[in-house]
């Protein structure tokens, strides 16, 4: 057992990223997830992770790191499972993992219910933001009444919150009155660059649903028929639609340039980004984009709708679009100037290998937890 501190991240779609591929599901959030789980579990943190039932064992350990099994992500009746099997196995999970420190990324349930069980239990609760809209009071990604007042309460009774970026810490600030950490995402570099003024494909990575606008990408690709475009994304599952998978899908059909694919390993995105000249992102709105920044540490120039504390513009990393006319208009001007497209990938991937190199990320989320596990050791006395 660690003296450093005994943490446990409430992530219910975690698994599938763990799992190599097993489960057709990683989304942005649960990769940064799983990098900070086995992070801090390699700077001496004894980790768990409770995670949802995708037909795994009861306890598994991954790289250090302890995975505990909740509740199947569509299993009970409508109207009583939220009862059983989530809160049960959920709180079973939890109580099990015995951390002095529970953490949860995003809002809505999951930060409620751990904020609780840490409670209940005389443990400390760290809050990161996964999404500006974490901060933003009408919680648009927090569900229902019930989850939006359960994460209120988790927000306010947090030891310690944590920033994606200076925007959000400010958004905390004015619109809750919160303190909060900026702590920068972390991504894995990869050992060799792509080479972007080859003649390769845009792409486009994300889940296809209606939040990721993916019909501007097809809608690009239909306006530049002399350009290759690949999609690849999670193809969401029930209760979700996959809606917009089939538009793409339907577009692609009478587009001979554009490829539409579904779910890809994230073991295999080298397999996609050694075919790349440019990364498209065409989200409205998000926290710092994981795919943005695997894009970057690849050495990929971006044309993105978002621009995190402006860090886009002010290092030339891409540019910022607001307009499908002005998204097609930047991928004109970058597919048609190859050292343009090799300088500007050079400064994306010397920016993230500067300020989001995953050692001196996890430093600093460590130390923070470390003042947290202190402040519940004091509390708690001797064991």
């Amino acid at each position: 057992m660690s003296d450093r501190g005994r943490l446990c991240l409430y992530a219910p779609y975690l698994y599938p990223v763990a799992s190599g591929g097993e489960i057709p599901f990683v989304g942005g959030a649960e990769v940064q997830q799983w990098l900070l789980a086995r992070g801090l579990a390699r700077r001496g943190f004894d980790v768990s992770v409770a995670t949802c039932d995708y037909g795994q064992a009861p306890r598994l350990e991954r790289e250090g790191v302890s995975l505990l099994r909740t509740f199947p992500p569509q299993a009970g009746l409508p109207g009583l499972r939220f009862f059983h099997p989530r809160l049960t196995r959920a709180f079973g999970a939890l109580s099990a993992a015995d951390a002095e420190v529970y953490f949860v990324q995003g809002s809505g349930l999951p930060a409620g219910l751990a904020r609780d069980v840490a409670r209940l239990r005389g443990a400390g609760f760290v809050f990161l933001g996964a999404h500006d809209f974490d901060a933003i009071p009408a919680l648009p990604l927090a569900g229902n009444l019930r989850d939006r007042w359960w994460y209120r309460r988790a927000l306010r009774g947090a030891d310690a919150r944590i920033s994606q970026t200076e925007a959000q810490r400010r958004l905390f600030r004015e619109n809750f009155g919160l303190d909060s950490a900026v702590i920068t995402n972390p991504v894995e570099l990869p050992p060799t660059a792509v080479d972007p003024g080859q003649d390769g494909a845009v792409v486009w990575l994300a889940t296809y649903k209606p939040s990721k606008r993916p019909e501007w990408f097809t809608g690009l690709a239909r306006r530049l028929p002399g350009q290759r475009f690949v999609m690849c994304g999670v193809i969401p599952a029930p209760p979700l639609t996959k809606e917009a998978y089939d538009a793409a899908l339907a577009v692609a059909a009478g587009c001979p340039n554009l490829e539409v694919r579904g779910f890809i390993e994230h073991e295999r995105l080298g397999e996609l980004y050694r075919d790349a000249s440019l990364f498209v992102h065409t989200s409205p709105a998000e926290g710092f984009p994981n795919t943005v920044l695997e894009a970057w540490a690849w050495g990929l120039p971006t044309v993105t709708a978002v621009d995190p504390d402006g860090v886009i513009r002010r290092n030339g990393l891409g540019d910022v679009v607001s307009t499908l006319d002005e998204l097609v208009a930047s991928v004109t001007r970058f597919m048609s100037d190859p050292a343009a497209r090799r300088a500007v990938g050079a400064r994306a991937r010397a920016y993230a290998a500067e300020h989001h190199a995953p050692d001196a990320v996890y430093d600093r989320l460590a130390a923070l937890l470390d003042g947290v596990v202190a402040k519940v050791r004091a509390r708690r006395g001797p064991r």
